[in-house]
């Protein structure tokens, strides 16, 4: 083998090196851009996760501070000068309205309960997909 066709192999090798470390930046591009989605998921979807979950918390001690606003005007002791002091008649339609305030809190809270599994999984999924890209 001659000089020139030695450097022609030697150039022939280098150019299948860089054709080499280009899939290999182009794989690590990719791979990476693939972490960066699943972050960019995760961290859009915790967000949203804690917000709902604090409306929900709130509206919980809402209804929580009604409850015991109105079992104040039932006590045999409550003053005539409470603002939660109203007579028979009126405590008979507060329960009536109570009862579904308080039915509609409980299915408030179910469909949450049901929402909140799912966003979860969904937030489980994402960090297991993300777990897995580590690896």
């Amino acid at each position: 083998m001659d000089e020139m066709e030695q450097l022609k192999l030697n150039n022939q090798f280098w150019q299948k090196d860089e054709t080499l470390w280009q899939q290999e930046i182009d794989d690590w591009e990719h791979a990476t851009q693939r972490l960066v989605a699943l972050v960019y998921l995760l961290e859009k979807t915790l967000p949203e996760h804690t917000s709902g979950l604090e409306k929900h918390k709130q509206r919980i001690e809402q209804h929580k501070q009604q409850l015991i606003q109105y079992e104040c005007g039932l006590d045999e002791q409550c003053m005539t000068t409470c603002p939660s002091h109203i007579d028979l008649k009126e405590h008979k339609t507060m329960q009536k309205r109570m009862g579904q305030v308080h039915q509609d809190m409980s299915e408030a809270h179910q469909l949450f309960a049901k929402q909140y599994q799912q966003k979860m999984k969904r937030v489980r999924d994402l960090a297991e997909r993300l777990l897995g890209e580590l690896t």
